[in-house]
């Protein structure tokens, strides 16, 4: 997809985007996009000892740096869910997946920014904005699980990614946080994704 296509696909959205935005955010969180990597040790599989924020800045590493015999892809793949597993596996399958549109800009992009986590429970969500190879700024939404039972019990891993431009009907159909919270946002986060619409529009 062209990027004068995508934005102008984002911007005819504006509204259900905004609303996806919006309901990512629990109470009391603000913050901007960030590109800075967060502190952490070197994971190469789950680990109690990891926040979902760490899993999603491990997983877009992994997909940064991937390599023609793909190692980058066998690691994002060990910290996908049972659940997702069980859709997008194994692992020869996932790898087609993600070498195929609309996830093969993931594949060695130059820059990720990501906006705040959004955590309720053993739920969380994040987007994620990466430049791709060629130049074109796109986004996703990870969304995430603390895992309850198993071999990964109390690990964070990541149930979905999802293109941007699905994301704001896969969200509305989960109803992820309810009314009342999404009335109590702060303004910060408003200010955030109003930034983004337009930065993605002038480009």
């Amino acid at each position: 997809m062209t990027q004068p296509h995508f934005v102008s696909l984002l911007v005819a959205r504006k509204r259900q985007f905004a609303l996806l935005f919006l309901m990512m955010v629990p109470l009391g969180v603000s913050g901007a996009l960030s590109s800075e990597p967060v502190p952490q040790q070197t994971y190469s599989v789950p680990s109690p000892a990891l926040d979902p924020a760490e899993v999603v800045r491990i997983q877009v590493e992994a997909l940064r740096k991937n390599s023609i015999s793909n190692e980058g892809l066998e690691l994002t793949y060990r910290f996908a869910s049972p659940g997702n597993k069980r859709y997008t596996g194994p692992l020869d399958r996932f790898t087609e997946m993600v070498r195929s549109a609309p996830y093969d800009q993931l594949l060695n992009h130059r820059s990720a920014e990501y906006s705040p986590m959004a955590v309720s429970g053993n739920e969380a969500q994040q987007v994620v904005i990466i430049v791709d190879a060629g130049g074109e700024e796109v986004a996703y939404l990870w969304v995430l699980s603390r895992q309850t039972e198993g071999a990964f019990k109390n690990c964070w891993m990541t149930d979905a990614v999802i293109p941007a431009k699905r994301a704001a009907q896969w969200q509305l159909t989960q109803r992820f946080i309810s009314t009342e919270r999404l009335s109590a946002v702060s303004t910060q986060l408003r200010f955030v994704f109003g930034k983004l619409v337009a930065r993605m529009a002038d480009g």
